[in-house]
């Protein structure tokens, strides 16, 4: 039984679950991130350490007083002409960022779910090599799970960009757009205006949409973990009924608070660093540190959409109700007793 019963949770209440969490249980975390990711990222910045030194370079020529057109004429060549460059660029599309996608991601957020569940329920939390021993044996279904997930997104990207390439051409014909242009007219500022409003409204449709089939089916992974048949894409959809907006909101919250903290990081290394390897490994460690601010939320909400949906932790609450009233029950009894005395 757990040391408290699960209740449902708000936005805020979660993020701070899983701040106290990342606190309470850093060293374990930390070491967890290290052993799945460290060796990833270190071969991420070996690998591409050359394509990366252009986007440090703008730093080291502002702190140095080198111009604009200096800063322009020192990035990196997007086309490397070396065979080493073009085989580490397909080694790490082809080779590292599968391994990536579909076997550190899965253990990691596995990982840490179970980690997470013996905390909320008061559990003795696993050593380090529990954590990855319970993780590692629902490998298989959650890479497969993963993969058809990426397929499925793949797919709805495609859809989408589609779908507005045809809206926008239909548009402009039934606009005149195209003949105007082609008849060295320019459209008017209406037609501007117009057609400037409704590109931005497709963006945050485009963007709402995605992130409402990502969030609908996000859960699959956690789901599949706990033993639930693969590849947990229904399941997913069914705890997160009702709650889209909720979990929208504080994934929203949770990104402008992670990355506001890495982008003055990074800069801060880049400025002091400039495009080193060591700025790069440097920057490598505090991804792996932050990594855990975005799997403990996943995880807590997990539970708190278990706990609304399915009633998870209801007997352990009802328990503890039953022994509080049974707790004032007795006083009551008692109360009368010590009166006659």
């Amino acid at each position: 039984m757990s040391q408290m019963p699960l209740r449902p949770m708000s936005i805020g209440r979660i993020l701070d679950r899983s701040f106290q969490i990342y606190r309470k249980h850093f060293v374990k975390l930390i070491l967890l991130m290290l052993l799945l990711f460290g060796p990833f990222y270190l071969l991420q910045s070996l690998l591409l350490f050359d394509q990366n030194a252009a986007t440090n370079s703008l730093i080291d020529g502002l702190r140095n007083s080198f111009s604009f057109n200096s800063f322009l004429n020192s990035t990196v060549d997007l086309n490397p002409s070396s065979n080493l460059k073009i085989a580490s660029m397909l080694v790490f599309f082809f080779v590292m960022l599968p391994i990536y996608s579909l076997g550190l991601v899965p253990l990691a957020c596995a990982s840490t779910l179970f980690l997470v569940s013996g905390v909320l329920f008061g559990e003795e939390i696993p050593t380090l090599g529990a954590l990855l021993k319970k993780a590692f044996r629902r490998f298989w279904p959650m890479a497969l799970s993963t993969l058809l997930m990426l397929l499925i997104l793949i797919g709805i990207y495609v859809v989408f960009v589609i779908v507005i390439l045809i809206f926008f051409a239909i548009f402009a014909v039934g606009s005149g757009l195209t003949g105007g242009m082609l008849n060295g007219f320019a459209p008017g500022m209406g037609s501007g205006i117009f057609f400037g409003v409704l590109i931005v409204l497709l963006i945050v449709g485009f963007l709402l949409g995605w992130a409402y089939f990502l969030i609908r089916w996000g859960y699959y992974l956690p789901a599949v973990a706990m033993n639930e048949p693969a590849p947990g894409i229904g399941k997913s959809w069914n705890l997160t009924r009702r709650s889209f907006w909720r979990l929208l909101l504080m994934y929203f919250v949770l990104i402008i608070i992670v990355y506001v903290f890495l982008l003055v990081v990074n800069l801060i290394i880049v400025a002091l660093a400039g495009n080193s390897l060591f700025s790069q490994l440097l920057q490598s460690l505090i991804s792996v540190l932050i990594t855990p601010l975005w799997l403990l939320p996943y995880a807590v909400s997990f539970f708190d959409l278990k706990v609304r949906n399915e009633g998870m932790g209801l007997e352990d609450l009802l328990q503890l109700t039953l022994a509080e009233d049974g707790k004032l029950e007795d006083a009551w009894e008692q109360e009368p007793d010590k009166k006659d005395e």
